[in-house]
């Protein structure tokens, strides 16, 4: 095995999470209200997520605690003998709340005492769902341009054969036997991203030197960025306030992002396929990169797994504009390339997938290094 330690397992207990998206109308809240006493008289411990497109207001205006709110205060607990209700001032960090973090709503629940979250909406995160599809609606069906949809709750035959598990919309009782189920064989079990990435060890195994400059995670239409110069071996315990939340879109970035930001989005843009782009400055790497020309690996996982290997001269401290058109023409392409100086950029569908790549390039680079070393004997 090439890679070690590239993930932390030891990652804080995400609770499982199961959503159910539909047009409004096909009765996704009416499906909730008889699934929920189902799944409690199951033993499950429940939480509920509903994103809403309108306002709302849990206080009373007058009282005291409605003023000193909207007086200005960031948040607001109200506590009493039946219960407590913290409301936060902060607005989402997007116009739409549909493209919004669910996992950044999820986090506020308590994972020692619930089994399981229910949402309703957050269609466009990425995470388990159950669609409520009516024929009578005249919508088409979601789960054809949606991969987490693991079953369709419908009054109607799908058409086809290529689709989800049709489960009877008018037999809640085999759907939640469809939710313990899926939730016994831990198919609801999905983790915060964002928590991958502050646990994301690099590849640090029998390089010292190995450096991770910064590494970013796509989360719908935004992606989170460590802080530029990041090591592997974080120093210092992340959190997720060390994280930077960017978007995609060109003209949704601040004037003022940092050069990384502005790669990173680009590479997006320019490589749908990408869940995660990851900067490494790994000495043999770096190394190679002085050469002049395009990185041929000598080994034969080298040749077989990266080809050759772009070596871009663009820099992105001296040259940040040509830079992250560069790297981003040369991303849109190949899965990894070198920027003369300055390490090794790669994009993957996740995580430990960038971290193989990287190792591998610079096992690579260090067994060029080496050979070029023992032909001059």
């Amino acid at each position: 095995m090439l890679t070690r330690n590239i993930v932390s397992r030891t990652l804080p207990r995400a609770i499982p999470i199961l959503g159910f998206v539909g047009p409004s109308g096909t009765g996704k809240t009416t499906l909730l209200r008889k699934l929920v006493p189902l799944l409690g008289e199951r033993g499950l411990r429940l939480g509920y997520l509903k994103h809403t497109h309108h306002g709302f207001q849990i206080d009373t205006p007058g009282k005291d605690s409605y003023e000193v709110a909207a007086a200005g205060a960031a948040q607001v607990m109200l506590a009493s003998n039946a219960g407590w209700a913290l409301l936060d001032q902060h607005p989402a960090a997007t116009e739409d709340i549909a493209h919004a973090d669910l996992y950044e709503y999820v986090a506020r629940f308590d994972a020692a005492r619930l089994d399981l979250i229910l949402v309703e909406g957050f269609h466009r995160s990425r995470y388990p769902k159950i669609e409520i599809h009516r024929a009578t609606h005249g919508k088409a069906p979601l789960y054809p341009e949606d991969d987490d949809i693991i079953a369709v709750a419908t009054d109607s035959r799908l058409a086809g054969d290529e689709h989800p598990l049709e489960l009877p919309l008018a037999e809640p009782a085999s759907i939640a036997d469809f939710v313990m189920q899926c939730l016994t064989e831990g198919r609801l079990a999905r983790e915060d991203p964002r928590d991958a990435l502050l646990h994301f060890k690099g590849h640090a195994g029998s390089y010292s030197e190995v450096r991770v400059i910064s590494a970013s995670i796509r989360i719908g239409e935004h992606f989170w960025l460590t802080p530029d110069g990041m090591s592997s071996s974080f120093d210092g315990a992340p959190r997720r306030g060390d994280l930077t939340a960017y978007h995609i879109d060109k003209d949704s970035l601040p004037e003022a992002s940092p050069t990384a930001a502005r790669i990173h989005a680009h590479i997006y843009r320019e490589q749908p396929e990408a869940r995660v782009l990851v900067h490494a400055q790994d000495p043999y790497s770096v190394a190679v990169s002085f050469g002049g020309r395009d990185f041929q690996p000598l080994d034969f996982a080298g040749i077989q797994v990266l080809g050759s290997v772009p070596v871009l001269s663009a820099d992105p401290a001296e040259q940040p504009d040509k830079a992250i058109k560069t790297i981003g023409e040369a991303l849109a392409n190949l899965p990894i390339c070198l920027i003369a100086g300055h390490g090794s950029y790669t994009w993957a569908k996740d995580l430990e997938q960038a971290a193989r790549r990287i190792e591998l390039l610079e096992q690579c680079a260090k067994i060029y290094v080496l050979a070029r070393q023992a032909a001059a004997l």
